[in-house]
C-alpha cells in the first residue's frame, strides 16, 4: 500500500556495545595502569550510555498526510477531550461522514429506488473491499458488528443436547452470552478454559489442544482480546482445530486496520472484524468471513427477503435496514489510504505505543509505587494493557464507572477492563493521536487515579 507521508523518528540506534580488549603486541610494554583504568572506566560509561539510548522509545512525531498536512486535521473529534481510547468505537474521518450523508440525501431523495437498487450496490461495497480484507469478495458478508456475526456463526454450529463448546476466559463478554444463551436453548454446554495473560503461544496452543482432542462441536477464540489486548495463535489453532475436525469461529473484533489484509489464509469456520475500529469506518458495519462448506449453514441473524439466495448474497438484502454505513466506510478506508496510506498508519500507531505506553507506566509507577507493566506475552496490535493501581476497578460495573467518571471529571477518553477482579487501562491509538495525548494523560490524569485508587 502508500508509502509513509512524513518521516518517521529513526527508532535504530548505531551502537557496537561489544568492547573489544586490546592486548599489547609488545608484552614489555610499559602501560600506565591509572590510565589503562580511567579509559576502562570511560568506556563502561560509554557502553552503558549508549545502551541506555539504545532502550529507549523515541517520541514520534505527529503523523502527517501525504499532502504535509497534519493526519488529525481528517478527523472531526472534540479538542474537549483527548481521545486515547479508538480501540473501542473508533472515529470516522470528515470526508466519509460527507459521503455518507450524501448517501443518506440519496435514499430520502428517492426510497424506492434507493431500497431496489440496495443489494446490488451493497454486493458492490464487498468487491471494493476484498482486497483490504484479504479474501475473495464472495467469502464474506456484511454484518452490523463482530458480536452479530459471532452469534450467526455459533447458530450455524447447530448444536444438539450433549454438545461442548470451547471459549476461553478472555472471550468478549457478548459472544460469550450468545455461546451461553445457544448453548442453553439446545441442551449443550459451554466450556470456558482459563489462560493465563502470560502464557506463550505454545502454551496456548497446548492448553486448548487437550480440549480440542474431545472433539467438541466448536472452539471460539479471539484474535485479539477486548478485555486483554493480547493475541491468540490463530494459525496454529486453526491447523490444530482441523485436525481435529472441530469448527473455528475467530473473533477478530480488532483485526481490520492494524493487520494488512487480515482474514488471508486463515484457516477458520467463520473469521469476523470490525470496520468501525481500526478501519475507521462507521458503527454498524462488520464482515463476516466464511469457509465454503460451513458458509451454507450462516443466515442473518434477522430473516429477510434474501433467505434463499446463497451466501454471501442472503446477507445483502435486510430490508428496510439503513445500508449507508456499508456504502461509505468504503469510502472511509480507500480514502485514508488516498491521504495517508494504511502501511503509514499502522507504522505510526505501533510506534507510538511504544512510546505512550512507557510514558503512561513511568507515571502510574511512579505515583503508585506498584508496578503497573503487564507481560501479556503477545500484545495486540494497536492496543497495550496497564495495570490499575490498588483495587480500581475491581468488577466489571466498577470499571464501566471509572471509565465514565474518567471521561466526565478528567477530560480523557479511555477504555478501563476488567479480568479476573482486576482493572486495567488499555491504551489505543490512530493516526490522530499524537504523544502530547498521552503525556497529557500521565501528567494531569495518573495522580488523580492513584489518588482515587487510595480512596477505594
Amino acid at each position: 500500500m502508500g508509502a509513509m507521508a512524513t518521516k518517521q523518528p529513526d527508532n535504530s540506534v548505531d551502537v557496537d556495545n561489544d568492547v573489544q580488549s586490546a592486548e599489547p603486541e609488545d608484552v614489555s610494554t610499559v602501560v600506565d595502569e591509572n590510565q589503562d583504568d580511567s579509559a576502562a572506566s570511560d568506556v563502561d560509561v560509554d557502553a552503558e550510555a549508549a545502551e541506555a539510548d539504545a532502550d529507549a522509545t523515541q517520541r514520534p512525531e505527529p503523523l502527517l498526510a501525504r499532502d504535509g498536512s497534519p493526519a488529525a486535521a481528517l478527523w472531526s473529534l472534540n479538542s474537549r477531550w483527548r481521545h486515547i481510547n479508538h480501540g473501542s468505537y473508533g472515529a470516522v474521518p470528515v470526508f466519509a461522514q460527507l459521503r455518507r450523508l450524501a448517501y443518506l440525501q440519496e435514499a430520502e431523495g428517492a426510497p424506492q429506488r434507493w431500497f431496489g437498487a440496495a443489494p446490488e450496490r451493497v454486493a458492490q461495497a464487498r468487491a471494493d473491499l476484498a482486497d483490504f480484507i484479504g479474501v475473495d469478495a464472495d467469502r464474506f458478508a456484511f454484518v452490523p458488528n463482530a458480536s452479530a456475526g459471532m452469534t450467526a456463526s455459533i447458530r450455524a454450529l447447530q448444536l444438539k443436547p450433549g454438545d461442548e463448546v470451547v471459549i476461553t476466559d478472555h472471550a468478549y463478554g457478548a459472544v460469550a452470552f450468545s455461546a451461553k444463551r445457544e448453548a442453553r436453548q439446545r441442551g449443550a454446554k459451554v466450556r470456558t478454559v482459563p489462560i493465563e495473560l502470560d502464557a506463550s503461544p505454545q502454551q496456548i496452543v497446548t492448553v486448548l489442544g487437550k480440549a480440542l482432542a474431545k472433539k467438541p462441536a466448536g472452539l471460539i477464540i479471539d484474535a485479539s482480546s477486548s478485555s486483554t489486548a493480547r493475541e491468540f495463535p490463530i494459525a496454529e489453532l486453526a491447523t490444530l482445530a482441523a485436525k481435529h475436525g472441530v469448527p473455528l469461529l475467530v473473533d477478530a473484533a480488532h483485526a481490520p486496520g492494524v493487520q494488512h489484509r487480515p482474514a488471508e489464509g486463515v484457516a477458520a469456520s467463520a473469521w469476523v472484524g470490525n470496520l468501525h475500529k481500526f478501519a475507521c469506518g462507521f458503527r454498524g458495519t462488520a464482515v463476516l468471513v466464511a469457509e465454503k462448506k460451513f458458509a451454507k449453514e450462516l443466515y442473518p441473524v434477522i430473516d429477510s427477503w434474501g433467505m434463499d439466495e446463497p451466501f454471501p448474497a442472503r446477507f445483502d438484502q435486510q430490508g428496510t435496514m439503513d445500508y449507508t454505513p456499508y456504502l461509505a466506510t468504503v469510502d472511509a478506508i480507500t480514502g485514508l489510504e488516498d491521504r495517508i496510506g494504511w502501511d503509514a498508519i499502522r507504522s505510526y500507531i505501533e510506534s507510538l505505543l511504544d512510546y505512550s505506553t512507557d510514558v503512561v507506566a513511568d507515571a502510574l509507577d511512579a505515583a503508585s509505587g506498584e508496578e503497573s507493566r503487564v507481560d501479556v506475552a503477545a500484545p495486540a496490535p494497536g492496543m497495550r494493557l496497564l495495570r490499575l493501581p490498588g483495587t480500581l476497578a475491581a468488577t466489571g460495573p466498577e470499571a464501566q464507572a471509572l471509565r465514565q467518571r474518567i471521561t466526565d471529571e478528567l477530560g480523557f477518553e479511555t477504555q478501563i477492563t476488567n479480568w479476573r477482579d482486576a482493572g486495567y487501562l488499555r491504551l489505543a491509538a490512530h493516526a490522530y493521536n499524537t504523544a502530547e495525548d498521552y503525556e497529557r494523560f500521565a501528567e494531569d490524569a495518573v495522580p488523580t487515579l492513584v489518588g482515587w485508587s487510595r480512596e477505594s
